[in-house]
């Protein structure tokens, strides 16, 4: 969702492009190393949050990059078939996923990824709060 930053920025004051320069791998690559380097410095607060919420949760610095380059770049690679203004091959100025997958496609395929993760999500809060009533 911090890709769509600008985009939604844009949204609301009507600057053009609407996506821009945070929709490319290479911004897309900055800004998820920012991210990492945020979130680890904050990983004390951010334990406290995912203890809270039951949520097992590893800190190490390598997880954390690996999983905001993953969310960022994933972020680019569903949003490019679907926006004309999207050059996520920067500096390449076109984009050679347009229309690659349609967007019925794509919204499903998040859409019921959304039901899993809510599923195992459930399964892991109820299976750790039982380890707890346990021990």
């Amino acid at each position: 969702m911090i890709i769509d930053i600008r985009a939604t920025y844009c949204l609301f004051a009507g600057c053009r492009p609407l996506h821009g320069p945070f929709h490319t791998f290479l911004a897309a690559t900055i800004i998820g190393l920012l991210l990492a380097w945020f979130i680890y410095s904050q990983r004390t607060w951010l334990q406290k949050v995912t203890d809270k919420l039951r949520i097992e949760q590893n800190y190490s610095f390598n997880s954390i990059i690996l999983g905001s380059i993953i969310g960022t770049w994933s972020h680019v690679i569903l949003d490019a078939p679907l926006y004309t203004d999207i050059t996520p091959l920067w500096p390449v100025a076109t984009n050679p996923f347009l229309w690659t997958i349609g967007p019925l496609t794509i919204y499903m395929f998040c859409t019921f990824s959304f039901i899993p993760a809510t599923a195992i999500f459930i399964y892991r809060y109820w299976k750790r709060d039982s380890k707890k009533q346990t021990s």
